[in-house]
């Protein structure tokens, strides 16, 4: 065998380009391959039992000629037993580990005889699927899977594991864990009243170096009381909470009362999903200088009364919040509900977006008249991409997206390099426009760009890419999910030689 082989760096590095069913087929060529191997078979284990299955077979029962059952220890193990176990388990960095009556029995076993190592020395994530209650959970047997290495937890509970959930979260706020920087946690979607957000509270006030957070719990949780504690972790940069059936507001008013001040002071991305007066109270109340990035998900469940006016919801203050924060580079908006243009002028003062997405989908709907997008483009010239989904349901009647809105972004947006335009654009409204408009805007550096429905017709599409490229002349690709003949001549014309 060549030296080269014999350099693991070297090898790992090779291995690193090949595919899982590669690798698999290389470690049965010769030892040295299949060392090479572990690191990257092992780094994800999506069950710990996958590593109970390596202990040796007359150490624990492991198949139907075993007379009890399945990873029942049939001796106590030694040292040598672990040895294979530890060989592969050293790999694994994120484990997956299932929470029942059942499977807290068959680890509890592993205590007694546990070996001198470190069982998972360079675990970094954890992910935790409660199941059912435990009765007596023990405290050193979930200690089994928190290693000093953690950095990620995620906890998933199920309906009827509240107990087991709180006797997670108790362990985890004891626990010494100095890299621990993110943590999520998700009930089952209408799982309320069990105070689980006293036990979050808890993890967090012990862990003052977590940077990621992750809610999604039902309703009267103590959302309360998570919130002030979340909004004081000096080091909170990423939060991410979703609202169930938008409820959280009706069942704990007192989120309408959250302070004003000193709440997420250095909070860099903000993910909300859920009710208008949630999304509102919550996002009202950061305080960071440095948001770069908010995507709200928007909707009025079985609440339309309570946000509705005559029909038609307007939201006009509802995006109010967005204004105050001047270094957002990222805003992605998927509406459940109708708004006017107004809605979105507070977002104008953003001056440094960089990427703005909205999505109006369902029945709802959103027109931009051209002055709006003159607007849009004028207070955000740093812009580089954009995605316009204004309406789901193609109707002829509705004059939602035309060629003079596309001259109005060629004239006004010279940044983008990419602009989406989804199932939203209409013939509609064409008849006057004026195709002699080919005057070349060189300073344009858009590249992709990708169109919905019939934006075209038979009238329309030989003159088209003309048009484009004189308000475009760096474009590359055109898209679109149209297939008809006159577009698929349009795209053709973009798409780049093979030779």
């Amino acid at each position: 065998m060549h030296a080269f082989w014999n350099v693991p760096e070297l090898v790992q590095t090779v291995f690193a380009f090949l595919d899982n069913k590669t690798r698999i087929g290389a470690a049965s060529v010769c030892r040295t391959f299949w060392l090479n191997t572990l690191p990257f078979t092992w780094k994800v284990v999506n069950d710990f039992y996958t590593l109970m299955q390596l202990f040796p077979d007359d150490s624990m029962a492991k198949g139907p000629e075993d007379d009890m059952e399945p990873f029942t220890l049939k001796r106590a193990l030694d040292e040598s037993d672990w040895e294979r176990f530890l060989l592969h388990s050293r790999y694994t960095k994120l484990l997956a580990v299932s929470f029942s009556d059942y499977h807290h029995n068959q680890y509890q076993q592993l205590l007694p005889t546990l070996p001198s190592r470190a069982i998972l020395p360079n675990l970094t994530r954890v992910r935790f699927s409660l199941l059912d209650e435990v009765e007596g959970a023990d405290s050193e047997t979930i200690k089994l899977f928190l290693p000093n290495t953690l950095s990620f937890v995620r906890v998933r509970v199920s309906e009827n594991a509240t107990g087991s959930a709180e006797a997670v979260l108790g362990v985890l706020a004891m626990t010494e864990l100095p890299s621990f920087a993110s943590f999520a946690i998700e009930t089952s979607d209408f799982q309320g009243g069990e105070g689980l957000g006293s036990a979050v509270s808890q993890v967090l006030r012990a862990h003052q170096t977590i940077e990621t957070v992750r809610i999604s719990m039902g309703p009267n949780n103590n959302i309360y009381e998570f919130l002030c504690t979340a909004g004081q972790l000096p080091k909170l940069l990423h939060l991410d909470m979703i609202d169930y059936d938008g409820q959280t507001v009706v069942e704990e008013p007192e989120i309408l009362s959250l302070p004003h001040d000193n709440l997420f002071p250095v909070l860099r991305t903000l993910k909300l999903s859920g009710a208008p007066d949630f999304i509102t109270a919550l996002s009202s109340r950061v305080n960071s200088g440095e948001m770069e990035e908010i995507e709200l998900y928007l909707d009025t469940y079985n609440r339309f009364e309570d946000f509705e006016t005559e029909y038609a919801a307007q939201f006009v203050g509802y995006f109010r919040f967005i204004g105050r924060f001047a270094h957002l580079r990222t805003l992605f908006l998927e509406l459940q509900v109708s708004i006017s243009d107004e809605a979105l002028f507070p977002v104008l003062e953003c001056r440094e977006l960089e990427a703005f997405t909205i999505v109006v989908s369902g029945p709802s709907a959103l027109w931009l008249p051209e002055d709006s997008l003159v607007k849009m483009g004028r207070a955000w010239p740093h812009l580089k991409e954009m995605n316009l989904n204004l309406f789901s349901a193609f109707h002829s009647r509705n004059k939602y997206i035309r060629l003079s809105h596309l001259r109005v972004i060629a004239r006004e947006f010279r940044s983008l390099v990419q602009l989406t335009i989804g199932f939203d654009a209409t013939t509609y409204g064409n008849e006057g426009f004026q195709f002699d408009d080919t005057v070349t805007m060189e300073a344009n550096e858009l590249r992709e760009l990708d169109v919905g429905l019939s934006l075209l017709d038979d009238d329309t599409s030989g003159k088209i890419v003309s048009l484009f490229q004189a308000w475009w002349p760096k474009l590359q690709s055109v898209a679109s999910s149209t297939p008809l003949p006159y577009w698929i001549s349009v795209v053709t014309a973009f798409q780049k030689s093979d030779i």
